[in-house]
């Protein structure tokens, strides 16, 4: 019998799934024939989501993946190859060892829209290379990491101290005020500054930062699906990004502006003095990369990364004191027995405070404030370990794979300063000990970020005892972290609870 019309007809939706199935197939067999790293199904356009979202705390996620894939995995980020570089040896071997393959950053909303490949941290290729070693040189001359900064530090801590009296032992939120202080100390070397606690302006600056942070998860999935920017409304905070971006880089361009103004070739004072004398230098160079945009995208990122990392780590020391009171017992202990209460911990006295410092060093291993590095990509069709890595492929350092690897840490899941203690009682710095990542993209301000740990938190102990609210209780473990571009533990209150002098009594170095 003849088919009539009707059986002959294919309704769209059969068409869309068979050319779902057709694309489906093309894309195993060229997968197939290209030698990539093993990974989950996905599904094309769309990607592997799910496997990233199937769990609140993304480091969940990345140890399950890890164990079934191995330390070299892809993913698709919408239509977009992203391969998760994971344990510390694979991470040496991708961006020590090979760093020059791998050093590049991928087009994202964040390197694009936002930082419009400027500044340092989404550039690139030879503007980064210039960029990242002029800040760094620049910076060491206003003493970036030298024992000179040390007395800045001192003033920063005494004026948080001070803040943290006038809560009178009550209940109350520390972040915000870490996080004035601890701005202030880069403040000082980019471009002169220092805020109060109580600045208006400033402490609308700290909360816009605080949000541009945090909105990186709702932006991430804009980079790999580009059209839902343009949505009605705001579901993916892109329009408040930039709304943000906007308001800090007018903060720091009436910054610039007043430098403009008072600009003196011979008195060099501040990063942004520095960065106006290398205009001038270049000015009749056609193609210099100084200018006034890349330099307010650098400061940008030197008052961000210098304000989030070392502000969250504090907290995460802080709310671990109040949680764990034995531990913060024997820190303290050691501080009084090693360096009194009439003066303000030194970074002298760092190489005698063996506990304090495992402390320090397991909270940057536990509380993991980078879980995933900042993307890499690589500049060249390449291979790795057999795999195939095409030019222009994500890559993700998983450096959580490293902190928390059983093989190297033993129990990773328990908080145990001990484990940085070596048997004749000396500090251990196992090579895998790698909070700022490792290779030529590892955090610019490293050494700024451990001066400001090892005087703010043995300061803070040295002066006040940590804890929790009268009549509560804080179990670390039911303590969730949130994840944006860092681990921040959610908002918590504690009291402080003042040990000896006042903060207006106490002696720096």
């Amino acid at each position: 019998m003849a088919s009539s019309e009707h059986d002959l007809y294919l309704s769209p939706i059969s068409i869309g799934l068979v050319l779902l199935a057709l694309l489906t197939l093309w894309l195993y067999k060229r997968q197939y024939r290209s030698k990539l790293p093993p990974g989950p199904w996905h599904i094309p356009f769309i990607g592997n989501a799910w496997e990233l979202a199937a769990d609140p705390d993304l480091r969940k996620s990345l140890r399950r993946l890890h164990k079934k894939y191995g330390d070299i995995y892809r993913l698709y980020m919408g239509p977009k190859l992203a391969v998760v570089i994971s344990g510390y040896e694979a991470i040496k071997e991708v961006f020590v060892k090979r760093g020059g393959e791998f050093s590049d950053r991928p087009d994202s909303l964040y390197s694009s829209l936002i930082a419009e490949y400027q500044g340092i941290a989404a550039a690139s290729g030879e503007r980064w290379k210039e960029h990242r070693k002029f800040a760094l040189t620049t910076l060491r001359n206003f003493g970036f990491g030298k024992t000179s900064l040390e007395g800045k530090i001192h003033k920063e801590v005494s004026i948080l101290l001070s803040a943290i009296e006038k809560q009178k032992e009550k209940p109350f939120r520390i972040q915000h005020l870490v996080q004035t202080s601890v701005s202030n100390v880069i403040n000082a070397m980019t471009f002169g500054g220092h805020f109060n606690h109580d600045d208006p302006r400033f402490a609308k600056v700290m909360t816009i930062l605080d949000e541009h942070f945090e909105n990186n998860g709702p932006n991430n999935a804009v980079t790999f699906f580009p059209f839902l920017q343009y949505l009605p409304g705001d579901l993916f905070r892109v329009k408040k990004t930039l709304r943000n971006v906007k308001y800090l880089e007018g903060f720091i361009g009436d910054l610039i502006d007043k430098h403009v103004e008072n600009f003196d070739e011979n008195k060099m004072e501040d990063f942004i003095d520095a960065f106006l004398l290398e205009m001038k230098n270049n000015r009749d160079q056609k193609d210099s990369t100084y200018t006034k945009k890349q330099l307010t995208k650098t400061v940008l990122d030197l008052f961000a990364a210098g304000t989030e990392t070392t502000t969250t780590t504090i907290t995460w020391a802080v709310l671990y004191l109040a949680a764990k009171q034995d531990i913060q017992a024997r820190v303290y202990s050691e501080i009084k027995e090693i360096i009194g209460t009439d003066r303000l911990p030194s970074l002298q006295d760092k190489r005698n405070l063996i506990y304090t410092e495992a402390f320090i060093m397991e909270i940057l291993r536990a509380c993991n404030i980078v879980t995933v590095s900042l993307p890499h990509t690589c500049s060249v069709d390449t291979k790795l370990r057999g795999f195939d890595i095409p030019k222009g492929t994500t890559l993700l350092p998983d450096i959580d794979s490293v902190l928390f690897d059983s093989k190297i840490w033993g129990d990773p899941e328990e908080f145990r300063p001990e484990r940085f203690i070596g048997k004749e009682g000396t500090l251990l710095k196992p090579e895998e000990f790698i909070p700022f990542f490792t290779g030529r993209r590892n955090c610019v301000g490293e050494s700024l970020a451990r001066m400001e740990l090892d005087l703010f938190i043995p300061a803070l102990v040295q002066r006040l005892e940590f804890l929790p609210p009268e009549g509560t209780t804080l179990d670390i473990n039911e303590l969730d972290g949130v994840f944006g571009i860092t681990h921040k533990p959610k908002p918590f209150e504690i009291r402080a609870i003042l040990r000896t002098k006042k903060a207006d009594e106490i002696k720096s170095c």
